[in-house]
């Protein structure tokens, strides 16, 4: 992405498109967002995307198509093997193509995953071209009303029923999520059929289903577009994959399990845009923050968050980073998975199932004479013994340790096999955080349409800290 964002800033300045200080400040913005440039100068309006989109085009290197009599005509065959609303919903319409790749004009040709997805479904390469919205818009509304029922799109795994359905049903339970400000949205197989459940403030709640939809449709389509294996039924499996809605590039982590009534799959929603990193924004009272900052700008040590999943123990360690992050200092993480980009810092991601585990990322590391480094999770051993020794020889090392409170963490790293000597010289100071319910102001707890009959609204952080002074 940052390679493409620089190729468009150039051109557009090259252009004249846009005067070159605005471009320039769009793009600081994007790499702090960790967004695309050409979505940032849209949706705030900065530009229009008939400026944009053809510069956008130009640094993919592929064409562009003005207005919808410039380009070959919708593909009748194609659009059979899609929705209509799956296709307004992706801003992507096929066109008549020669033997080869199926050309697809597209309002974001730089999403390589529904590249990838419409692939699949047409079953033939797709070369992606770029044209604006409305020029999408307005080929898919001259569409003949027979194309509106698809026929079954292939799949690598026999199939029930029509897969246009199972797209607009997945599509539409992700964009209900991602709207009402989902963590993650479990789909579960049971006895009785599908079950989908998403995490709001914490709690699950349930989510519709649609009976006539098998539930093993619906796991091979989140496969299908995570490009995990869909055939791979009874081992666990771990991918990810990017969607757009109402111009908000959503990532999402897919693990797969299987159980005995078939699959479970969890998404975890991953909102780049709403990362906003700054200690005030995460409800630390003053004092603490000055405790903490003291403890992390030391040249040397360990320092730990512990606490429950999804308590933003993540987000804290990130806060911590950017704060430490200049040019005087060199930040590697390794992290298990690399969740948001931070402009400036070296992130390695773990990959067990070729060897790239944290203790070996961990030993290459220390040969890049790194001032900090984050672990995502010490979790083993051989962990914490390479994360203690690297704290003993100059490196102030930042990461998260699953305990009760804040004074278990010390116990915990010598259960892990870390000398009690060694813990008491480098730890520097352990925070351990909660996120607690706080009662939804409308109904006060009884449960209601505004907090999802919940009767919990935001959550309020609670944490405690022990530092070494």
């Amino acid at each position: 992405m940052a390679s493409l964002n620089a190729d468009l800033a150039r051109l557009l300045a090259d252009r004249a498109a846009l005067p070159a200080g605005d471009v320039q400040r769009a793009l600081d913005q994007a790499t702090a967002d960790g967004t695309s440039l050409h979505r940032l100068l849209i949706d705030r309006g900065l530009a229009e995307e008939e400026v944009v989109l053809p510069a956008l085009a130009a640094a993919l290197a592929i064409p562009f198509a003005p207005d919808p009599w410039s380009c070959a005509p919708p593909d009748r065959d194609a659009l059979t093997r899609l929705t209509l609303p799956f296709l307004r919903s992706r801003a992507a319409v096929p066109l008549v193509s020669p033997e080869g790749a199926q050309m697809v004009l597209m309002a974001d040709p730089s999403d390589t995953a529904l590249v990838a997805e419409l692939a699949f479904h047409l079953d033939r390469p797709v070369a992606p071209q770029g044209a604006t919205l409305r020029t999408i818009r307005a080929l898919l509304a001259d569409t003949p009303a027979d194309i509106a029922t698809p026929a079954m799109a292939p799949m690598s795994e026999p199939s029930q029923g029509d897969d246009g359905p199972v797209i607009r049903f997945v599509t539409e339970t992700l964009a209900e999520a991602v709207a009402a400000g989902a963590s993650d949205i479990h789909f579960e197989a049971l006895p009785t059929g599908l079950a989908i459940r998403q995490r709001i403030n914490g709690l699950l709640g349930p989510m519709n289903t649609d009976p006539a939809i098998p539930a093993a449709t619906v796991f091979a389509r989140l496969k299908v577009m995570a490009r995990a294996n869909v055939a791979e039924r009874r081992l666990p499996q771990d991918a990810r994959f990017s969607s757009t809605f109402s111009g908000r590039r959503i990532d999402f982590r897919l693990s797969s399990l299987p159980t005995q009534n078939g699959e479970s799959i969890v998404l975890r929603v991953l909102d780049p845009q709403a990362l906003r990193l700054g200690w005030d924004r995460l409800g630390f009272a003053p004092d603490m923050v000055a405790r903490i900052t003291a403890a992390i700008e030391r040249p040397s040590g360990l320092f730990l968050v512990t606490g429950p999943t999804g308590s933003g123990k993540t987000t804290t360690l990130y806060t911590a980073l950017q704060h430490l992050n200049s040019n005087r200092r060199k930040i590697v993480t390794v992290e298990d998975p690399v969740e948001y980009s931070l402009p400036g810092v070296q992130q390695v991601q773990v990959q067990d199932n070729i060897g790239l585990t944290f203790a070996r990322v961990l030993r290459s590391i220390l040969r890049h004479d790194p001032n900090v480094i984050m672990v995502g999770e010490i979790r083993d051993p051989e962990t914490a013994e390479i994360a203690c020794r690297a704290a003993q020889v100059g490196r102030m090392v930042l990461s998260t340790l699953h305990t009760r409170d804040a004074k278990s963490a010390r116990t915990r790293l010598v259960d892990l096999g870390v000398p009690d000597y060694i813990v008491g010289d480098v730890l520097r100071g352990v925070l351990a955080q909660n996120l607690a319910l706080s009662d939804c102001p409308d109904c006060n707890g009884a449960g209601c349409r505004t907090c999802g009959f919940t009767g919990s609204s935001a959550r309020r952080l609670e944490a405690e800290l022990i530092t070494a002074e």
